[in-house]
């Protein structure tokens, strides 16, 4: 098996996260998988990537065209294409809100890789809004996320100039939750959460929620991974006052759906 899952137009590298010995272990789950008898069968397919190990499912979004043609045309780096899996639930989603009334937000937008995207793949997201949050180089403060390679104080041009061409797209560079109160939609179709801070989204999910129109989707990003426990329960405890519940998704996603 090659080091990485290949489809006519899309690679994805097989990288796991939080394991200081990623290569020793791709390699030995390869060793095994190249020791059974049937991985030839073209039905016998495997994916790993993303913390994501699965066999015999289609993982269909590595042969879409139009998912393909929107992850190249946002330039990806290798660790950017191990989450396709996580992108394209994404994409699914966004897609899924285009017929409910209302902008598409983003809490916590780093380099704007995952927005790019769902842009590309949703034809630029004509007559309505995209809503881009992130404070781009964070101090450390209380209520903000883990500082990432890329956070720095050039950080919030970079992105800006990634979005120049979309001109319905407006980034602010801010801490959610007191950014919002300077500039948000007054009506939500879709709502992408990833920063990484309990405080922080269910700050978001208190200004924005009632915006989000019925039907609206809301991805929280970290919900299903063990090293962000306390967003699942801050995400949990909100929904379950709204009479709702969060879906946890293999991907470590989860998805809530406002009724």
């Amino acid at each position: 098996m090659p080091d990485g899952l290949v489809s006519p137009a899309l690679r994805i590298p097989q990288i796991f996260f939080g394991l200081s010995q990623t290569a020793g272990l791709v390699k030995t789950l390869n060793s095994l998988i190249s020791q059974i008898g049937d991985v030839a069968d073209p039905r016998s397919q495997w994916f790993m990537a993303d913390n994501l190990i699965t066999y015999g499912h289609t993982a269909g979004f590595r042969e879409d065209c139009r998912f393909i043609s929107a992850v190249q045309g946002a330039r990806p780096k290798p660790m950017e294409l191990a989450i396709a899996w996580r992108t394209h639930t994404l994409c699914w989603a966004a897609q899924s809100c285009l017929g409910l009334e209302g902008d598409y937000v983003e809490c916590g937008t780093y380099e704007g890789y995952s927005m790019d995207v769902v842009l590309r793949y949703l034809d630029g997201l004509p007559r309505r809004r995209c809503w881009l949050y992130d404070l781009f180089d964070p101090s450390g403060s209380a209520g903000e996320g883990k500082r990432l390679p890329e956070h720095s104080p050039a950080l919030y041009q970079k992105v800006k100039e990634r979005f120049q061409n979309w001109t319905n797209v407006t980034v602010t560079q801010g801490k959610v939750p007191d950014v919002l109160h300077q500039a948000m939609p007054e009506r939500i179709a879709f709502l992408h959460i990833d920063m990484n801070n309990p405080e922080a989204e269910l700050g978001a999910m208190e200004l924005l929620f009632n915006r989000l129109a019925v039907g609206g989707m809301v991805i929280f990003d970290d919900y299903g991974w063990t090293g962000y426990q306390d967003q699942k329960q801050a995400a949990d405890k909100f929904a379950a006052k709204q009479g709702l519940s969060v879906l946890e998704l293999p991907t470590g996603q989860g998805l809530m759906l406002k009724r």
